[in-house]
């Protein structure tokens, strides 16, 4: 018989109930913070924008691990990226065949112009919390980053092409 300690409370909602309504949350949260602060970026674009900005100068490989991306697919965003003139492509002074990405200043301050308005938008809302629920929401927040910096394995796996890994995610 479980102790006190351990057992779960019956009000806890399920994991497959809860991952349903958070997802349904965050899809709704982003999509009211892309009407604020609209952008002709895909989410890809601008989270692999921002990557560069944060922690460029970095190759298109350390893009993609950062990213949770296949190397095609982060090619693909820092060619589009540089299109756009919001990346620009530098020989990496350690490497002479390899590339460093480098944010540009229109993409920096793409960023900043985008940032300011949601953060803005998003702070006006957060300043009307209770303070406990301002609290709560800060723990799910680095709850939150947590979750979206770990790569489990059998992700890692589907990646990879072991068909054993795809049956434990379907």
């Amino acid at each position: 018989m479980p102790s006190e300690a351990t057992s779960v409370p019956r009000d806890v909602v399920p994991p497959n109930v809860l991952a349903g309504r958070l997802r349904l949350s965050m899809i709704r949260l982003s999509r009211q913070l892309r009407r604020h602060e609209p952008s002709a970026l895909t989410i890809a674009q601008l989270s692999a924008l921002a990557t560069v900005a944060r922690s460029g100068p970095l190759g298109v490989g350390q893009l993609a691990e950062i990213e949770g991306l296949p190397s095609p697919a982060a090619t693909r965003l820092a060619d589009k990226l540089e299109e756009a003139g919001l990346v620009t492509r530098r020989a990496n002074p350690t490497d002479r065949r390899g590339v460093h990405l480098v944010a540009t200043a229109e993409g920096a301050a793409l960023l900043a112009r985008r940032e300011n308005v949601g953060n803005a938008w998003l702070a006006e809302r957060l300043g009307a919390l209770s303070m406990p629920d301002r609290l709560a929401l800060e723990r799910a927040v680095a709850v939150l980053e947590s979750l979206a910096t770990e790569r489990p394995r059998d992700e890692l796996a589907v990646e990879e092409g072991r068909p054993e890994a795809k049956q434990l995610t379907t």
